[in-house]
């Protein structure tokens, strides 16, 4: 009797310890695709893979990073990491868009994830997200056009394309909500990856007049941050907090939680709720965008403007204030936004 007790004891544990190892092979594995200025940028790379660590930390996922050159290299990185099989394979650049579609047709049993893109699925095994950057930018444009003190601010982009122009379109309604009579220039440096040409196109905007200039280009912002402390003025980092890059330079950053957006991705996964051919979006309301504040940028703002700011996010947040996303933009349309205001000349004529 003791002895058939004993058996099964030790077969009951030897069944325990193959659960447990399996459960162990069974871990999540995620692919991060970045976009082509890789980890590193201190911007948006970097920010996904705070949510790539969150991850480990509190699901217990292991992921691998692939770091595509160039935006050629997009599709066929996705391909060598769909054949590898990961549990889900996330991207992060607008860019990528075409090139996953491509290889979610040609795998259709694999799951992938797309960051901040655009408002229209990506494909049916594809989940992806929209930053509402442009209230995030909304909020930033306040900011600069309360703080400037010439009356002059300016954008750098990084390409001149559709997802920059949201930052824009948002930046320029909030300072001219804030002040009407402010001049908001505009410029694009055509990269991402190249900061030495952000901080020349900062300094021609400098010379213009501008003293705040916001900074969406990737890993080029970083020039624009440079040229910031060089010319004494103020820049406006984004996505990521970049106040620390040059405190007493940054006057803000827009922070995209694009890591929030990357774990909820990959804990859909986890639980089993994946569902592709979905697009979620993150807002002022859920928490998906924000100016940054903190011990590098303390001061430099009035509290009467955060104060202002405050309540027009609690507006923009109510539905009272709807600040205008470019590619809700009709064609020639004159105005934009509730309550409107005159569309720039360069989106207006562009659309």
């Amino acid at each position: 009797m003791w002895k058939l007790l004993r058996i099964c004891c030790a077969l009951l544990a030897a069944a325990l310890v193959l659960a447990l190892g399996g459960a162990a092979e069974a871990k999540i594995k995620i692919a991060f695709v970045t976009s082509e200025s890789g980890m590193g940028d201190r911007s948006f790379n970097d920010m996904m893979d705070q949510g790539m660590k969150r991850a480990v930390k509190e699901l217990d996922i292991d992921y691998v990073i692939i770091q595509p050159r160039s935006i050629s290299e997009f599709q066929p990185s996705l391909a060598r990491a769909a054949a590898q099989g990961f549990d889900i394979i996330i991207g992060s650049s607008f860019d990528m868009i075409k090139p996953m579609q491509a290889v979610a047709a040609a795998f259709p049993n694999q799951k992938f994830g797309l960051v901040d893109v655009g408002p229209d699925p990506v494909a049916p095994n594809v989940v992806s997200s929209v930053t509402k950057d442009w209230e995030g930018s909304f909020l930033v444009g306040v900011i600069a056009a309360k703080v400037s003190k010439t009356g002059t601010i300016g954008f750098v982009g990084g390409k001149d394309i559709p997802i920059i122009h949201r930052f824009f379109v948002g930046y320029y309604y909030g300072s001219k909500m804030a002040k009407p009579e402010v001049k908001v220039l505009e410029s694009y440096s055509g990269t991402f990856t190249d900061p030495a040409a952000g901080k020349e196109y900062t300094l021609a905007l400098v010379n213009q007049g501008s003293d705040i200039n916001f900074a969406v280009a990737g890993a080029t912002s970083a020039g624009v941050i440079d040229a910031a402390k060089t010319s004494n003025s103020f820049a406006i980092g984004v996505d990521s907090d970049q106040n620390y890059m040059a405190p007493g330079h940054v006057l803000t950053s827009m922070v995209k939680r694009v890591d929030t957006q990357a774990f909820d991705m990959i804990k859909s996964v986890v639980d089993g709720s994946f569902k592709g051919g979905t697009v979620h979006y993150y807002g002022l309301k859920e928490g998906g965008v924000d100016a940054a504040m903190d011990e590098y940028n303390k001061g430099l703002i009035p509290d009467d403007v955060l104060r202002q700011v405050d309540a027009l996010r609690q507006k923009v947040i109510s539905g009272e204030i709807v600040v205008p996303n470019y590619f809700d933009l009709k064609p020639g349309a004159k105005e934009m936004g509730t309550p409107a205001i005159e569309t720039p000349p360069s989106i207006a004529n562009a659309k």
